[in-house]
């Protein structure tokens, strides 16, 4: 029996502890987390769509579009549910993650005749291996993140050095300062490369409760491409992360970011596993295989 589904305007503090216990069940089950940072901040939010699964008082399942993104949580039962609820809108140009090789999601989208549209891999490295030594260009120095300080700054950067990036060049006040609000954030892995009073580029790291160290974001101004800012912030942050007792690092990239790959391969990083981002074109409600 299909599980029943709503659209609840904003969740509430007890829902939203639901949706957390769910994803990390399903973390646990699958080895990646199936609601990305971006997803779970959202959770109190106004501004995205979401939507609950429910078998009988249990949350069976939980997914929230945001614009024409969207991310699910739960098993292939709810999933479907979740999608027929979501399909039934009549979406245009609907993109679904499903995150980990393991995923239920999906063999579900596959079903429905969903098209990959994006692969992002996970690569990982121990931090036992030695790091190589990298200078920082003439003129530049590095420092952490102030918070209170440093946002308006941060943002131009980041907005220039994703400027074509789907969802991390749309960032926002709100979305950096609702990641400071978060119990992993720490200013001191947080770095910032600067030249006078010019930020030039950053390395933002996190530490996952598992103790796993994170390359989170790594970016460049444009203006500062050619100064090998890139390989001297990531290797500072992997020596902050090795420094605070992780003993791996993980990291995504995009298949097609070819010059990041390269920078990653020579730094002894290597494939863990893949999200993919699935495309649905729809010309109305319930345009999908019967």
């Amino acid at each position: 029996m299909p599980f029943p589904t709503a659209f609840p305007l904003t969740l509430d503090a007890s829902v939203r502890a639901d949706v957390h216990a769910l994803a990390d069940a399903i973390e646990a089950r699958d080895g990646e987390p199936p609601l990305s940072d971006q997803a779970r901040t959202q959770l109190g939010s106004a501004d995205v769509v979401h939507v609950t699964a429910r078998d009988g008082d249990r949350l069976a399942g939980y997914a929230q579009l945001d614009g024409t993104s969207l991310e699910l949580a739960g098993d292939t039962a709810a999933v479907g549910a979740l999608l027929d609820a979501v399909e039934a809108r009549g979406e245009l140009d609907l993109r679904v993650w499903s995150h980990g090789r393991r995923s239920p999601v999906a063999a579900v989208l596959e079903s429905r005749g969903y098209t990959q549209a994006r692969v992002l891999h996970q690569l990982r490295r121990s931090l036992a291996e030695p790091l190589p030594v990298i200078a920082v260009a003439d003129g530049v120095t590095i420092r952490t993140f102030v918070p209170g300080q440093d946002e308006q700054a941060w943002l131009r950067v980041n907005v220039a050095a994703f400027a074509t990036h789907a969802e991390q060049g749309r960032w926002t006040l709100a979305n950096l300062t609702a990641r400071e609000a978060e119990a992993w954030f720490d200013p001191a892995g947080f770095f910032l490369a600067q030249r006078g009073a010019d930020l030039l580029g950053f390395h933002w790291t996190k530490i996952h409760t598992d103790g796993t160290g994170e390359v989170y974001v790594l970016g460049i101004d444009p203006s500062a491409q050619g100064l090998r800012l890139g390989p001297a912030l990531l290797v500072r942050g992997l020596e902050h992360l090795a420094g605070r007792g992780c003993t791996e690092v993980l990291l995504y990239v995009d298949d097609d970011n070819t010059t990041a790959m390269v920078l990653y391969e020579r730094l002894h990083f290597r494939s863990h596993d893949t999200d993919i981002q699935w495309r649905r074109v729809s010309t109305g409600p319930r345009d999908r295989p019967a």
